[in-house]
């Protein structure tokens, strides 16, 4: 609560925030310091914090029983007067107002239940205080008041240092709802100079790279498909590289150690090269394991860094044949609760000898292999998995079971007097929390988004209209990925270039819904005359922009010099003039 009470503004999940420190060590001191003197801090310093998607669950003891807002409010506030005929509402007013917490989030969190409260001017003994804290559900029986020291586990000078505070939030066991970074925010996350970033994430260079980044956290399986050439694996390798800090050793190494690249062969018929296969050629049973459960198991030794696995062109063998594990454990995903996303196992934990060899070939984590050996490989929510496609007459096309299970990204654009002046593509710095996404479903985020949602669920409503009676209709894995993908955009805001500009919430949710139709829509449509006319194709693209309209009515705006370029509307155009030749695809 401290720590809220030092955000600037009302909290969302999983923004980082610049924390007053001066706020927060002033509000403890007259919280938990049982001497008559107040000590003053002026320090300057700030705290770096992001709170979980659960933060708003901690209000309420994690479920076990709903405090009643008179309590909090004895805590809150035991040296405040408060006058007799004082509502309710005010009391939750007021309580909102002091921690930065959303009136919506008190009204639910705590009961309201009237109670006879008497306040006091004076200052709680220790045997007070004790009683007052137990009396509201604190843990008094460890001796954790100090009375020599006069505080509450801690005085707030202690507070004000970082490591301390790490400690402190560790040892209250919060660290599901709250995590304080030690680093500023510029260092982790970029060259933003915002103080309160819940409305900002800035890249340090151009957002070229945004529907990259928000595509993986939405799902962390991305087809690139673009002309030979373009850069599409290299930019897989350079999103790596962007997870290090700039000059480290992994930065500057040809190939970090969260980068990994197979080359898929066209004589790939099953899993054996990339998961691996038992072999008894020697009698004993012994597992070869391929290069993708070998890689899975680094990502398993190092969760906090997200790891890419680069298939170069993919589709030079039939995808649904040789990963076909993969493809069906990536739907297990689910949001554990925990902040975590759990799988079923790509390798099915077995009794036989071979199996926990494996394991100790695989790592030497302890823990890991531990995991292995009670659960099975599963898939580490840090792996990302992308692959390269050139669509050409070499190539095997994709089915609706690969398109509906990826995210895709065309790469057709060149710019030939790009990538001259430095080695690396300026991505800027890339934290966990921006690539690895902990909400799989819309049910994730549904109630935190419930706005912004709906109105994405109206907009796909519209499109499902004109692709009734059609086998490129939608349904609940689709929309749960377009949630995501438009929730996972909203904090890229900032207007590129202009520090102090930013985009109306409307405009970017309607320029997330023409990227995710692009990726996930039309992607799925191809077929002759007889199943892709050019009347369906004009139909769509009217649906499209009108959908897009009534989200931001000012996108497609002929006055602004700087309007708006769809590329799902380009899409349609480039997919009816490919008409001509009596078929038609998504794909170039």
């Amino acid at each position: 609560m401290a720590l809220l009470k030092g955000c600037n503004d009302s909290i969302c999940p999983l923004v980082p925030y610049e924390v007053n420190m001066d706020i927060v060590s002033n509000f403890l001191e007259g919280i938990f310091n049982l001497s008559q003197t107040k000590r003053r801090y002026d320090g300057g310093r700030s705290l770096y914090v992001v709170f979980s998607n659960k933060w708003e669950h901690y209000f309420n003891d994690q479920g076990r029983y709903s405090p009643n807002i008179y309590d909090v409010a004895v805590w809150a506030y035991r040296r405040k007067a408060f006058h007799d005929d004082i509502t309710e509402e005010e009391v939750l007013n007021d309580f909102a107002k002091e921690f930065n917490i959303p009136f919506s989030i008190i009204k639910e969190s705590f009961n309201t239940q009237r109670k006879i409260i008497s306040f006091t001017d004076t200052l709680y003994s220790e045997a007070t205080l004790k009683s007052e804290l137990g009396r509201i559900g604190v843990d008094v029986s460890r001796n954790n008041i100090d009375a020599k020291k006069g505080g509450v586990v801690a005085s707030p000078g202690e507070i004000s240092r970082g490591p301390f505070v790490q400690t402190l939030y560790a040892g209250l066991d919060i660290t599901d709802y709250v995590l304080i970074l030690q680093s500023n925010y510029s260092t982790l996350y970029g060259n933003s100079t915002s103080n309160n970033l819940q409305d900002k994430v800035t890249l340090s260079t151009s957002s070229l790279y945004r529907p990259f980044i928000t595509a993986i956290k939405s799902k962390p399986f991305l087809l690139l498909a673009g002309i030979s050439g373009t850069g599409k694996s290299r930019i897989v390798r350079e999103l790596a590289r962007a997870c290090w800090d700039e000059g480290s050793e992994e930065y500057k190494a040809q190939k970090p150690r969260n980068f990994e690249m197979v080359q898929v062969k066209p004589n790939w018929h099953d899993s054996s090269e990339l998961i691996g296969y038992v072999s008894r050629v020697s009698g004993e049973p012994v597992y070869v394991a391929g290069d993708f459960l070998k890689f899975v198991a680094k990502a398993w030794e190092e969760q906090d860094v997200p790891y890419f696995l680069c298939l170069d062109e993919m589709n030079l063998a039939p995808v649904e044949q040789y990963f076909a594990e993969y493809l069906s454990v990536v739907e297990s995903r689910k949001a554990d609760g925990k902040g975590s996303v759990i799988t079923d196992p790509i390798l099915k934990k077995s009794k036989e000898d071979w199996y926990r060899v494996l394991t100790g070939e695989l790592t030497d984590d302890d823990d890991v292999r531990n995991r292995f050996l009670e659960d099975g490989i599963c898939i580490p929510q840090n792996l990302i998995v992308v692959g390269t496609v050139n669509m050409d007459e070499t190539t095997f096309s994709f089915s609706r079971k690969v398109l509906d299970r990826a995210m895709t990204i065309e790469m057709n654009e060149v710019n030939l007097d790009g990538g001259l002046n430095t080695r690396h593509e300026r991505i800027g710095k890339l934290g966990a929390a921006e690539l690895i996404g902990t909400a799989v479903e819309g049910v994730d985020i549904y109630g935190a988004y419930k706005d912004v949602c709906d109105t994405a669920i109206d907009y796909l409503k519209k499109i499902n209209e004109k692709l009734e009676g059609t086998p490129f209709k939608i349904a609940y894995r689709t929309r749960n990925e377009v949630l995501l993908y438009v929730v996972n955009n909203l904090p890229y805001n900032q207007i590129e270039g202009d520090d102090e500009s930013t985009y109306k919430e409307e405009f970017v949710v309607a320029r997330a819904l023409d990227e995710i139709t692009n990726m996930k829509i039309l992607s799925r449509i191809e077929g002759d005359e007889s199943k892709v006319s050019e009347g369906f194709l004009k139909d769509l693209k009217e649906t499209i922009k009108t959908g897009l309209e009534s989200v931001f009515s000012e996108l497609f705006d002929e006055d602004d010099d700087d309007v708006y370029t769809s590329v799902s509307l380009a899409k349609l155009d480039e997919m009816k003039k490919r008409l001509a030749s009596g078929y038609t695809s998504f794909w170039s």
